[in-house]
Protein backbone atom coordinates (compact mmCIF):
# COMPACT_ATOMS: atom_id res chain seq x y z
CA UNK A 1 0.00 0.00 0.00
CA UNK A 2 0.84 3.43 -0.22
CA UNK A 3 2.85 5.82 2.38
CA UNK A 4 0.46 8.98 3.15
CA UNK A 5 1.59 12.05 2.46
CA UNK A 6 0.22 13.61 5.65
CA UNK A 7 -0.22 12.70 9.14
CA UNK A 8 -3.31 10.09 8.88
CA UNK A 9 -4.46 7.34 11.22
CA UNK A 10 -3.78 3.74 10.50
CA UNK A 11 -6.52 1.04 10.06
CA UNK A 12 -7.02 -2.12 8.88
CA UNK A 13 -7.68 -3.78 5.58
CA UNK A 14 -7.93 -6.85 4.10
CA UNK A 15 -4.97 -6.92 1.40
CA UNK A 16 -6.03 -9.52 -0.77
CA UNK A 17 -8.59 -7.84 -2.65
CA UNK A 18 -8.86 -4.04 -4.03
CA UNK A 19 -11.64 -2.99 -1.55
CA UNK A 20 -9.64 -3.63 1.12
CA UNK A 21 -12.51 -5.31 2.97
CA UNK A 22 -13.02 -8.99 4.09
CA UNK A 23 -15.82 -11.20 2.70
CA UNK A 24 -15.86 -15.07 2.63
CA UNK A 25 -15.69 -15.37 -1.05
CA UNK A 26 -12.60 -13.12 -0.82
CA UNK A 27 -10.95 -15.60 1.86
CA UNK A 28 -11.97 -18.73 -0.02
CA UNK A 29 -10.07 -17.56 -3.22
CA UNK A 30 -6.82 -17.08 -0.37
CA UNK A 31 -6.97 -20.06 1.43
CA UNK A 32 -7.45 -22.42 -2.21
CA UNK A 33 -4.37 -20.08 -3.68
CA UNK A 34 -2.36 -21.57 -0.46
CA UNK A 35 -3.73 -24.71 -0.86
CA UNK A 36 -0.77 -25.75 -3.69
CA UNK A 37 -0.98 -29.23 -2.63
CA UNK A 38 -4.35 -29.85 -4.43
CA UNK A 39 -3.83 -28.18 -7.72
CA UNK A 40 -0.67 -29.65 -8.42
CA UNK A 41 -1.87 -33.09 -10.00
CA UNK A 42 -4.04 -30.81 -12.21
CA UNK A 43 -2.92 -29.75 -16.13
CA UNK A 44 -3.56 -25.97 -17.67
CA UNK A 45 -6.35 -27.88 -19.11
CA UNK A 46 -7.58 -29.22 -16.41
CA UNK A 47 -7.50 -25.86 -14.52
CA UNK A 48 -8.73 -24.22 -17.64
CA UNK A 49 -12.19 -27.00 -17.39
CA UNK A 50 -12.75 -25.82 -13.65
CA UNK A 51 -12.43 -22.37 -14.59
CA UNK A 52 -15.29 -23.07 -17.19
CA UNK A 53 -17.58 -24.86 -15.10
CA UNK A 54 -17.87 -21.71 -12.90
CA UNK A 55 -18.87 -19.90 -16.21
CA UNK A 56 -20.72 -21.72 -17.32
CA UNK A 57 -25.50 -20.65 -17.15
CA UNK A 58 -26.31 -23.64 -14.61
CA UNK A 59 -28.15 -23.53 -11.16
CA UNK A 60 -25.15 -23.00 -8.60
CA UNK A 61 -25.39 -26.27 -6.95
CA UNK A 62 -24.69 -27.91 -9.67
CA UNK A 63 -21.54 -25.89 -10.08
CA UNK A 64 -20.57 -27.20 -6.74
CA UNK A 65 -21.70 -30.57 -7.36
CA UNK A 66 -19.24 -30.92 -10.78
CA UNK A 67 -16.50 -29.69 -8.54
CA UNK A 68 -17.13 -32.25 -6.34
CA UNK A 69 -17.11 -34.97 -8.63
CA UNK A 70 -14.36 -33.62 -10.71
CA UNK A 71 -12.26 -33.45 -7.34
CA UNK A 72 -13.63 -37.34 -6.02
CA UNK A 73 -14.97 -35.08 -2.76
CA UNK A 74 -18.80 -36.62 -3.57
CA UNK A 75 -19.92 -38.70 -0.67
CA UNK A 76 -20.34 -42.05 -2.16
CA UNK A 77 -20.15 -45.04 0.24
CA UNK A 78 -16.26 -45.54 -1.31
CA UNK A 79 -15.14 -41.85 -0.15
CA UNK A 80 -17.30 -42.16 3.13
CA UNK A 81 -15.30 -45.75 3.97
CA UNK A 82 -12.42 -44.39 3.35
CA UNK A 83 -13.15 -40.73 5.87
CA UNK A 84 -13.34 -43.84 8.71
CA UNK A 85 -17.36 -44.17 8.90
CA UNK A 86 -18.91 -47.64 8.60
CA UNK A 87 -21.28 -48.38 5.98
CA UNK A 88 -21.72 -50.70 3.78
CA UNK A 89 -19.93 -49.89 0.44
CA UNK A 90 -21.61 -52.17 -2.13
CA UNK A 91 -23.75 -50.17 -4.70
CA UNK A 92 -27.21 -49.21 -3.96
CA UNK A 93 -28.63 -50.22 -7.60
CA UNK A 94 -26.85 -53.29 -8.60
CA UNK A 95 -25.68 -54.68 -4.53
CA UNK A 96 -22.55 -55.92 -6.45
CA UNK A 97 -19.96 -53.57 -6.97
CA UNK A 98 -18.56 -51.42 -4.67
CA UNK A 99 -20.05 -47.83 -4.91
CA UNK A 100 -17.33 -45.39 -5.78
CA UNK A 101 -17.87 -41.90 -8.16
CA UNK A 102 -17.04 -44.14 -11.27
CA UNK A 103 -19.09 -46.90 -10.51
CA UNK A 104 -22.35 -44.99 -9.77
CA UNK A 105 -22.00 -42.19 -12.27
CA UNK A 106 -20.56 -44.72 -15.48
CA UNK A 107 -20.21 -48.38 -14.70
CA UNK A 108 -23.53 -49.34 -13.00
CA UNK A 109 -26.22 -51.22 -14.97
CA UNK A 110 -28.46 -48.70 -14.33
CA UNK A 111 -26.37 -45.57 -15.05
CA UNK A 112 -25.31 -47.38 -18.39
CA UNK A 113 -29.34 -47.55 -18.83
CA UNK A 114 -29.73 -44.08 -18.31
CA UNK A 115 -27.19 -42.64 -20.35
CA UNK A 116 -28.01 -44.85 -23.63
CA UNK A 117 -31.57 -44.33 -23.64
CA UNK A 118 -31.47 -40.76 -22.75
CA UNK A 119 -31.54 -38.26 -25.48
CA UNK A 120 -27.08 -37.52 -25.30
CA UNK A 121 -27.21 -41.76 -26.57
CA UNK A 122 -24.11 -42.13 -24.70
CA UNK A 123 -22.20 -45.26 -24.16
CA UNK A 124 -21.07 -44.86 -20.40
CA UNK A 125 -18.38 -47.86 -20.09
CA UNK A 126 -16.64 -47.17 -23.00
CA UNK A 127 -12.96 -47.58 -23.13
CA UNK A 128 -10.31 -44.95 -23.04
CA UNK A 129 -10.97 -42.78 -19.23
CA UNK A 130 -8.91 -43.96 -16.56
CA UNK A 131 -11.27 -41.67 -14.49
CA UNK A 132 -14.59 -40.35 -13.75
CA UNK A 133 -12.93 -36.96 -14.18
CA UNK A 134 -11.41 -37.43 -17.43
CA UNK A 135 -14.80 -38.76 -18.80
CA UNK A 136 -16.91 -35.61 -17.47
CA UNK A 137 -14.24 -33.58 -18.91
CA UNK A 138 -14.36 -34.94 -22.25
CA UNK A 139 -18.24 -34.73 -23.18
CA UNK A 140 -18.77 -31.25 -21.52
CA UNK A 141 -15.29 -29.74 -23.30
CA UNK A 142 -16.71 -31.64 -26.83
CA UNK A 143 -20.46 -30.77 -26.18
CA UNK A 144 -19.47 -26.98 -25.49
CA UNK A 145 -17.05 -26.87 -28.21
CA UNK A 146 -19.30 -27.80 -30.70
CA UNK A 147 -22.69 -26.45 -29.54
CA UNK A 148 -21.30 -22.83 -27.86
CA UNK A 149 -22.29 -21.36 -24.54
CA UNK A 150 -26.26 -21.41 -25.62
CA UNK A 151 -25.90 -25.31 -26.38
CA UNK A 152 -28.25 -27.69 -24.36
CA UNK A 153 -26.20 -30.75 -24.93
CA UNK A 154 -23.79 -29.66 -22.05
CA UNK A 155 -26.20 -28.85 -19.60
CA UNK A 156 -28.52 -32.38 -20.26
CA UNK A 157 -25.32 -33.76 -20.02
CA UNK A 158 -24.89 -32.65 -16.17
CA UNK A 159 -28.74 -32.55 -15.71
CA UNK A 160 -28.32 -36.37 -16.06
CA UNK A 161 -25.38 -36.63 -13.45
CA UNK A 162 -27.69 -34.95 -11.06
CA UNK A 163 -30.47 -36.80 -11.72
CA UNK A 164 -28.75 -40.23 -11.03
CA UNK A 165 -27.64 -38.65 -7.78
CA UNK A 166 -30.59 -37.08 -6.66
CA UNK A 167 -32.25 -41.53 -7.52
CA UNK A 168 -29.22 -42.45 -5.51
CA UNK A 169 -30.11 -40.43 -2.22
CA UNK A 170 -33.94 -41.27 -2.79
CA UNK A 171 -33.05 -44.80 -3.15
CA UNK A 172 -30.80 -44.67 0.31
CA UNK A 173 -32.60 -42.21 2.45
CA UNK A 174 -36.26 -42.19 1.00
CA UNK A 175 -36.37 -45.98 0.38
CA UNK A 176 -37.79 -45.20 -3.10
CA UNK A 177 -37.77 -48.01 -5.48
CA UNK A 178 -38.04 -47.88 -9.49
CA UNK A 179 -35.69 -48.25 -12.05
CA UNK A 180 -35.03 -46.79 -15.35
CA UNK A 181 -38.43 -44.68 -15.66
CA UNK A 182 -37.62 -42.99 -12.09
CA UNK A 183 -34.35 -41.96 -13.34
CA UNK A 184 -34.88 -40.34 -16.22
CA UNK A 185 -38.29 -38.36 -14.00
CA UNK A 186 -35.51 -36.98 -12.16
CA UNK A 187 -33.32 -35.98 -14.64
CA UNK A 188 -36.26 -34.54 -16.43
CA UNK A 189 -37.23 -32.60 -13.49
CA UNK A 190 -33.31 -31.43 -13.28
CA UNK A 191 -33.84 -30.07 -16.79
CA UNK A 192 -37.39 -28.07 -15.70
CA UNK A 193 -35.51 -26.66 -12.71
CA UNK A 194 -32.44 -25.45 -14.92
CA UNK A 195 -34.96 -24.06 -17.39
CA UNK A 196 -36.87 -21.67 -14.43
CA UNK A 197 -33.26 -20.47 -13.21
CA UNK A 198 -32.16 -19.79 -16.80
CA UNK A 199 -35.79 -17.84 -17.25
CA UNK A 200 -35.25 -15.79 -14.09
CA UNK A 201 -32.07 -14.72 -14.86
CA UNK A 202 -33.58 -13.29 -18.57
CA UNK A 203 -36.07 -11.63 -16.53
CA UNK A 204 -33.51 -10.06 -14.02
CA UNK A 205 -31.39 -9.03 -17.20
CA UNK A 206 -34.64 -6.97 -18.64
CA UNK A 207 -35.66 -5.50 -15.60
CA UNK A 208 -31.95 -4.21 -14.68
CA UNK A 209 -31.66 -3.16 -18.45
CA UNK A 210 -34.93 -1.27 -18.21
CA UNK A 211 -34.02 0.06 -15.22
CA UNK A 212 -30.47 1.52 -16.96
CA UNK A 213 -32.65 3.20 -19.48
CA UNK A 214 -35.00 5.05 -16.45
CA UNK A 215 -31.71 6.48 -15.17
CA UNK A 216 -30.30 8.80 -18.25
CA UNK A 217 -26.76 7.48 -17.86
CA UNK A 218 -23.98 9.18 -19.46
CA UNK A 219 -23.26 8.68 -23.24
CA UNK A 220 -20.54 6.08 -23.78
CA UNK A 221 -16.80 7.37 -23.41
CA UNK A 222 -18.66 10.41 -21.35
CA UNK A 223 -16.81 9.19 -18.49
CA UNK A 224 -15.88 11.72 -15.69
CA UNK A 225 -15.73 13.24 -12.34
CA UNK A 226 -16.54 16.83 -10.42
CA UNK A 227 -14.43 17.85 -7.76
CA UNK A 228 -14.49 21.67 -7.48
CA UNK A 229 -17.25 23.92 -5.63
CA UNK A 230 -19.38 24.36 -8.62
CA UNK A 231 -20.38 20.72 -9.64
CA UNK A 232 -21.94 21.97 -13.02
CA UNK A 233 -19.57 22.96 -16.10
CA UNK A 234 -16.00 23.13 -17.22
CA UNK A 235 -13.44 25.01 -17.10
CA UNK A 236 -11.56 26.17 -20.55
CA UNK A 237 -7.88 25.46 -18.99
CA UNK A 238 -7.02 21.94 -19.92
CA UNK A 239 -4.60 19.63 -18.81
CA UNK A 240 -3.92 16.21 -20.16
CA UNK A 241 -2.07 13.80 -17.55
CA UNK A 242 -0.20 10.21 -18.21
CA UNK A 243 1.69 7.98 -16.09
CA UNK A 244 4.80 5.55 -17.21
CA UNK A 245 4.98 2.45 -15.08
CA UNK A 246 7.39 -0.70 -15.07
CA UNK A 247 6.15 -3.29 -12.89
CA UNK A 248 9.49 -4.89 -12.61
CA UNK A 249 11.55 -2.18 -10.81
CA UNK A 250 8.92 0.02 -9.85
CA UNK A 251 10.10 2.87 -11.50
CA UNK A 252 7.00 5.65 -12.53
CA UNK A 253 7.24 8.64 -14.69
CA UNK A 254 4.58 11.20 -15.06
CA UNK A 255 3.78 13.97 -17.49
CA UNK A 256 1.02 16.65 -17.83
CA UNK A 257 0.67 18.97 -21.15
CA UNK A 258 -1.72 22.28 -20.12
CA UNK A 259 -3.24 24.40 -23.52
CA UNK A 260 -5.49 27.03 -23.44
CA UNK A 261 -7.05 28.98 -20.65
CA UNK A 262 -7.02 33.18 -20.83
CA UNK A 263 -4.04 32.81 -23.65
CA UNK A 264 -4.39 30.11 -26.29
CA UNK A 265 -1.30 30.03 -27.63
CA UNK A 266 -0.26 29.37 -23.79
CA UNK A 267 1.72 26.00 -23.58
CA UNK A 268 3.01 24.44 -20.70
CA UNK A 269 3.85 20.45 -19.68
CA UNK A 270 6.21 19.15 -17.18
CA UNK A 271 6.74 15.67 -15.40
CA UNK A 272 8.72 13.73 -12.64
CA UNK A 273 10.12 10.57 -12.11
CA UNK A 274 9.94 8.17 -9.01
CA UNK A 275 8.23 4.99 -8.20
CA UNK A 276 4.52 3.80 -7.78
CA UNK A 277 3.03 0.45 -6.59
CA UNK A 278 0.53 -0.22 -9.85
CA UNK A 279 0.00 1.76 -12.96
CA UNK A 280 -3.66 2.63 -11.22
CA UNK A 281 -1.41 4.84 -8.71
CA UNK A 282 1.19 6.10 -11.20
CA UNK A 283 -2.00 7.79 -13.11
CA UNK A 284 -3.11 8.85 -9.90
CA UNK A 285 0.24 10.76 -9.32
CA UNK A 286 0.16 12.28 -12.59
CA UNK A 287 -3.27 13.50 -11.73
CA UNK A 288 -2.60 14.73 -8.48
CA UNK A 289 0.84 16.52 -9.60
CA UNK A 290 -1.14 18.58 -12.54
CA UNK A 291 -3.38 19.76 -10.30
CA UNK A 292 -1.17 20.90 -7.75
CA UNK A 293 0.89 22.44 -10.81
CA UNK A 294 -2.01 24.35 -12.03
CA UNK A 295 -3.36 25.70 -8.46
CA UNK A 296 0.39 27.27 -7.97
CA UNK A 297 -0.18 29.33 -11.26
CA UNK A 298 -2.86 30.64 -9.94
CA UNK A 299 -5.57 28.60 -12.30
CA UNK A 300 -9.21 28.59 -10.42
CA UNK A 301 -10.56 26.08 -12.91
CA UNK A 302 -9.25 23.15 -14.38
CA UNK A 303 -10.62 19.95 -16.65
CA UNK A 304 -8.12 17.36 -16.63
CA UNK A 305 -7.68 14.26 -19.27
CA UNK A 306 -6.46 11.18 -18.75
CA UNK A 307 -7.49 7.73 -20.11
CA UNK A 308 -7.63 5.71 -16.57
CA UNK A 309 -11.21 4.88 -16.09
CA UNK A 310 -10.39 2.76 -13.01
CA UNK A 311 -8.77 6.02 -11.48
CA UNK A 312 -12.21 7.84 -12.65
CA UNK A 313 -14.29 4.75 -10.59
CA UNK A 314 -12.24 5.47 -7.84
CA UNK A 315 -12.40 9.02 -7.21
CA UNK A 316 -16.54 8.27 -7.72
CA UNK A 317 -17.14 6.46 -4.77
CA UNK A 318 -15.78 8.93 -1.38
CA UNK A 319 -14.55 5.92 0.40
CA UNK A 320 -12.33 4.31 -3.24
CA UNK A 321 -12.85 1.01 -4.60
CA UNK A 322 -9.23 0.23 -4.14
CA UNK A 323 -7.45 0.44 -1.41
CA UNK A 324 -4.26 0.90 -2.51
CA UNK A 325 -4.73 4.22 -3.55
CA UNK A 326 -7.02 4.98 -1.20
CA UNK A 327 -3.91 7.65 0.55
CA UNK A 328 -3.23 9.53 -2.96
CA UNK A 329 -7.28 9.05 -3.69
CA UNK A 330 -7.87 11.61 -1.33
CA UNK A 331 -5.33 13.92 -1.74
CA UNK A 332 -7.11 14.39 -5.31
CA UNK A 333 -10.35 15.44 -3.33
CA UNK A 334 -9.11 17.39 -1.12
CA UNK A 335 -6.51 19.44 -3.66
CA UNK A 336 -9.65 19.25 -6.29
CA UNK A 337 -12.29 21.06 -3.69
CA UNK A 338 -9.71 23.88 -3.49
CA UNK A 339 -10.85 24.81 -7.36
CA UNK A 340 -13.99 26.54 -8.67
CA UNK A 341 -13.84 23.93 -11.18
CA UNK A 342 -12.67 20.63 -11.05
CA UNK A 343 -13.76 18.20 -13.69
CA UNK A 344 -11.68 14.64 -14.46
CA UNK A 345 -12.46 13.23 -18.03
CA UNK A 346 -11.69 10.24 -19.42
CA UNK A 347 -10.57 10.13 -22.95
CA UNK A 348 -8.61 8.25 -25.77
CA UNK A 349 -5.18 7.52 -25.29
CA UNK A 350 -3.99 9.47 -28.14
CA UNK A 351 -5.60 12.77 -26.72
CA UNK A 352 -2.86 12.54 -24.38
CA UNK A 353 0.36 10.88 -26.54
CA UNK A 354 2.22 14.22 -25.40
CA UNK A 355 1.71 13.57 -22.01
CA UNK A 356 2.39 9.87 -22.35
CA UNK A 357 5.60 10.83 -24.17
CA UNK A 358 7.22 13.15 -21.09
CA UNK A 359 5.89 10.37 -18.69
CA UNK A 360 8.14 7.47 -20.56
CA UNK A 361 10.83 9.95 -20.81
CA UNK A 362 11.24 10.84 -17.14
CA UNK A 363 10.65 7.10 -16.23
CA UNK A 364 13.72 6.03 -18.17
CA UNK A 365 16.18 9.01 -17.70
CA UNK A 366 14.87 9.18 -14.08
CA UNK A 367 15.13 13.31 -14.34
CA UNK A 368 12.33 15.99 -14.31
CA UNK A 369 11.41 17.66 -17.03
CA UNK A 370 9.87 21.28 -16.22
Amino acid sequence: MELPRSMEDDFLYWKYHPSGKFTVKTGYYFLTKRQRAEHLDLSLEEHSFVKLIWKLKILPKWKIFLWKLFHDRIVVKRNLAKRGIQVEETCVFCGEDEEDSQHLFRLCNLAKEVWENGSLAICSDSTGFDSLREWIQYYILLFYSEDGKYGTRSTKFIATLWGLWKMRNARSFNGANGGIDLALEFVNLAMREQETFCQNIRESMENRDNSREDSYPPPPGFNSVQLGKDRSGFDDFIVGVDGSWDKRTTRAGIGWVAMGGNNENEVSEGGKYGVATSALHCEAWACLEAMKWAKEKGRQGILILLDSIMLINNLHDQSGKDILISWIAKEIREVGALFQWCTILKVQRDQIQRADEIARKCRTSLSNYM
